[in-house]
């Protein structure tokens, strides 16, 4: 594997939030399976299962396959689940638990050596993800964008890079998931794994056998390059 690029040589350095601005995987997690619990504890833990085996999409997704799958696998009666009713309630359930929620100071303090461009691309609301930001002044920090669902990250990077398609290798995504990785490549950008916060359990092996940089901490991607 080459060596890793400086990240002073990028242009836009874009961040995935759940995992490695935030660390926020478990508090997703659990507030799956609060959500639904009242249908069963195996039908809790196959969403909960479902949401970490697909880290990054939307929640949306998420809780359309516990309607259109986990309720048939469950035999549950589809007229008795409101899906804009759980998303409600879980968007309601992490709102309040993400304003306590850790921050990657080390990502935060690069943030007054980076020249580049930064944005935020992730699986979680954008409206809920700004305010997040807002909240915790964070936002500032990133001037290409704060950008999330219902748009998928495939549909978020074909519109950053609508206008500037020469800038897509310039550019460096940093996430903790499966479907991160899938979608720098599919574009065509670099990427790197940040693994301490992220709950894809294979992340090490994955990224070895894909030939992709994985990185306990931000500091240490910052200390490679030293």
């Amino acid at each position: 594997m080459a060596k890793l690029k400086n990240l002073q040589s990028y242009k836009n350095l874009i961040f995935d939030c759940d995992g490695i601005i935030l660390n926020s995987n478990k508090i997703k997690t659990e507030a799956f399976k609060e959500v639904v619990y009242h249908y069963g504890n195996e039908a809790a833990e196959e969403l909960a299962q479902f949401h970490i085996m697909n880290g990054g999409i939307s929640r949306y997704e998420k809780f359309n396959y516990f309607f259109e799958t986990i309720s048939s696998n469950h035999n549950l009666d589809k007229n008795c689940i409101n899906v804009e009713q759980l998303l409600e309630n879980y968007g309601s359930i992490v709102r309040e638990k993400l304003e306590s929620c850790e921050i990657s100071i080390e990502i935060m303090e690069y943030r007054k050596y980076s020249d580049g461009v930064w944005y935020v691309v992730s699986g979680s609301d954008q409206n809920e993800l700004i305010n997040i930001f807002k909240k915790k002044q964070l936002h500032k920090s990133f001037n290409g964008g704060i950008y999330g669902s219902p748009l998928s990250k495939d549909e978020i990077f074909k519109n950053i890079f609508k206008d500037k398609i020469d800038e897509i290798s310039n550019s460096i995504y940093i996430g903790d998931s499966r479907y991160d990785y899938l979608s720098a490549k599919k574009i065509g950008m670099d990427f790197v794994f940040l693994s301490r916060w992220s709950e894809f359990r294979d992340i090490e092996n994955y990224a070895k056998n894909n030939n992709v940089f994985c990185f306990k901490d931000f500091k240490d991607i910052i200390d490679c390059q030293i």
